[in-house]
């Protein structure tokens, strides 16, 4: 479940910073997200036989605001065409949370020694009641607040603490494939959450592994909470700006 949320908050962060910026801003912005998710998407088309036909990071015409918006980075053709987009897909998501897994034992041990000192944790069970529900919606109030409590508190002038922050953003939006097939990135997400509860379930070190990066992963599901939650408010306050100023219609 919280490998899907994390799919869909990345999208939605994404998404709502490319309408308020132009896109190959952002892709700059996220520019060690986006290098590894388009390379990673890249060579999955390519071993299941599809044909790439473009790829860039900035747009043709560097003064088009919307180049880019609607249209794939990278162009191309998939030979299997309902397999190749998620084995592409699949590929890009694991590049990605390997970038994440890689900058956090290298750089991340300060950062989250304090999320999980300020009690940031996930619950590893489905809510099975309305009432286990709403526990669970409050949970994620206080996940929220802890994870602004270890920002708080971190050391920022440790180069480590910036740089994992910086990386672990750039790579936790661009987890799933932007301006793909969102069936393909879903089906994708979905294999890999079954196969780790396969292997779990047969393997008592993998279960280990999984109790061991979990608390990075409750960090990357806050990140992204956090990082949306701003999003839309910055979004609404100059829809609201705009309203006020008489650039946009207030029943638009």
């Amino acid at each position: 479940m919280w490998l899907l949320l994390i799919v869909f908050l990345g999208l939605g962060v994404h998404r709502l910073l490319s309408q308020m910026f132009r896109p190959a801003w952002i892709n700059w912005a996220l520019l060690p997200g986006t290098v590894v998710s388009e390379v990673a998407y890249i060579f999955g088309c390519l071993i299941t036989g599809g044909e790439i036909r473009r790829a860039r990071i900035m747009p043709t015409s560097p003064d088009s605001k919307s180049a880019g918006d609607a249209e794939p980075i990278t162009e191309s053709a998939a030979k299997l065409k309902v397999i190749g987009p998620v084995v592409a897909a699949l590929v890009a998501m694991v590049a990605c949370a390997g970038g994440i897994l890689a900058a956090s034992s290298l750089l991340g041990e300060p950062v989250m020694d304090e999320f999980s000192a300020a009690g940031g944790s996930l619950a590893k069970s489905l809510p099975t009641s309305w009432d286990l529900l709403w526990v669970q919606i409050d949970r994620q109030v206080g996940l929220l607040r802890h994870t602004c409590d270890a920002l708080s508190r971190l050391d920022w002038l440790d180069w480590r603490v910036p740089l994992f922050a910086y990386l672990g953003v750039c790579l936790s939006v661009r987890l799933a494939p932007v301006r793909r097939d969102l069936r393909a990135t879903l089906a994708a997400a979905v294999v890999i959450a079954g196969v780790i509860a396969i292997v779990g379930r047969f393997s008592n070190r993998f279960g280990d592994l999984m109790r061991d990066i979990w608390p990075l992963l409750a960090y990357v599901y806050a990140t992204l909470l956090l990082l949306l939650i701003a999003a839309l408010l910055v979004r609404g306050v100059v829809l609201l700006l705009g309203v006020l100023t008489g650039r946009r219609s207030g029943t638009a």
